[in-house]
């Protein structure tokens, strides 16, 4: 038994002896990925909630277990074991993301739980393919790590060189933060599931025709019309997906259209086959990874609308001919673009302020119900984004019909007013 412990011990990951405040903490040098070799870069001290919290204000997005993925990043462990924590951020070219790993220790430095993370950018990405290179440990995945917990009351300081790791003490999140924590209630009823479960294939485009630029926020001529509109955005603080609208449309038997980023379909692919599935719904394009569209340069605004739509194709079959600018931000350029790359620029003439967590399933109600006019194109949020979205939304539908207005989709809006092309 001895020897055996002496073996698995000299066969472990390197240790690497760092020190807060005078006490040396030895803690395992490298993570790995396969055969590669990351080197352990950054400590920090905080609560869970506080770090999460954090993070998601920042715009990091949590690893949710409970989604199919197209194609699951690359496992890494530290000592053998899998991160406590893995959260992804958008990096700064569309073919790569940022990744925080995080491991939890006993110690408490400072009376705070510490972590071993490892910040890593992955290049190469390709739409629903792996990608064409490994993680690696960089310096400037740390350095945005730092930035962004440096939102919440932090300090920061190197603890090791060569290489560099830094420590970050994070002692309260930043004003607001804490209340993305808070959660949907536990499901009722199973997840809807799709019919067909085949790994997506990428398809390549058609050829595109060019469309009308004219950007659709409330095509008045539809008649006495009201469009839903649902976007699920990437990297959002919180990327995720809230199953209950769903239900609520289809029990309710209304059209919808859904307003998709690439990169939450990529990682929600059992969600996006049952939306693609219901004939109730539509899906559109909202870009890859939801940057501020009118800040990039053109070819960048191309990619974020291709990728979209070569994912939406290969995951449904369908090519979208509808786009939603990522905040609602859009410009002529962004317009045109758009255009002629095959997709009419949606928009909506009232937001719904569902996003609010202080917007009251009563307030959210009465809002929608107050402001719908004929041609109204509503938008709300399916990726628990929206916080009392599925709460109100039976009383939306109710009321809107009561009111003589049909729900229609914003295709059979458009196409009904004649702004089809």
């Amino acid at each position: 038994m001895v020897l055996a412990l002496l073996i698995a011990v000299a066969a472990g990951p390197p240790l690497r002896t760092l020190s807060i405040d005078g006490k040396p903490i030895n803690v395992a040098a490298v993570a790995e990925v396969g055969t590669a070799k990351l080197p352990v870069n950054l400590l920090v001290s905080a609560e869970e909630r506080t770090l999460v919290a954090t993070l998601l204000h920042r715009g990091w997005t949590p690893d949710d277990p409970a989604t199919e993925k197209a194609t699951p990043e690359a496992p890494v462990t530290l000592a053998g074991l899998r991160p406590d924590l893995d959260l992804e951020h958008a990096g700064a070219h569309i073919d790569e993301r940022l990744r925080l790993l995080l491991w939890r220790r006993l110690e408490r430095p400072r009376g705070l739980p510490l972590w071993i993370a490892v910040a890593l950018r992955q290049s190469g990405v390709r739409p629903l393919l792996a990608p064409t290179q490994p993680p690696a440990a960089v310096q400037d995945a740390v350095d945005r790590v730092l930035a962004d917990l440096s939102f919440g009351l932090s300090q920061s300081r190197p603890v090791g060189e060569q290489p560099r790791v830094a420590w970050v003490e994070l002692a309260d999140a930043p004003a607001g933060a804490e209340d993305l924590l808070s959660d949907l209630p536990p499901a009722s009823e199973p997840p809807l599931q799709p019919n067909g479960t085949a790994a997506p294939l990428l398809r390549p485009l058609p050829t595109l025709e060019p469309v009308s630029a004219a950007v659709i926020s409330r095509p008045e001529i539809a008649g006495k019309r009201v469009a839903l509109t649902f976007d699920a955005c990437s990297t959002l603080e919180r990327s995720f997906y809230d199953d209950r609208i769903t239900r609520v449309l289809l029990q309710t038997k209304t059209p919808a259209t859904m307003f998709l980023s690439g990169r939450w379909a990529e990682t929600h692919l059992r969600q996006v086959r049952v939306l693609s599935e219901i004939p109730l719904f539509e899906l559109g394009n909202h870009s890859y990874i939801h940057p501020h569209m009118t800040e990039v340069p053109e070819d960048r605004q191309r990619e974020e609308l291709l990728w979209t739509q070569q994912i939406l194709l290969s995951l449904t079959g369908k090519l979208p001919r509808l786009f939603r600018a990522p905040y609602g931000e859009i410009d002529s350029e962004l317009a045109q673009v758009a255009a002629q790359n095959g997709l009419r620029t949606v928009e909506y003439d009232f937001p719904s302020g569902d996003p609010d967590k202080h917007f009251t399933r009563e307030r959210l109600v009465g809002w929608v119900l107050a402001k719908a006019r004929p041609g109204s194109i509503v938008v709300m949020h399916m990726n628990r984004h929206g916080w009392h979205t599925a709460e109100a939304l039976p009383e939306i539908i109710a009321g809107l019909r009561a009111k003589g207005f049909v729900l229609s989709k914003v295709s059979e809006m458009i196409d009904e007013a004649g702004m089809s092309k």
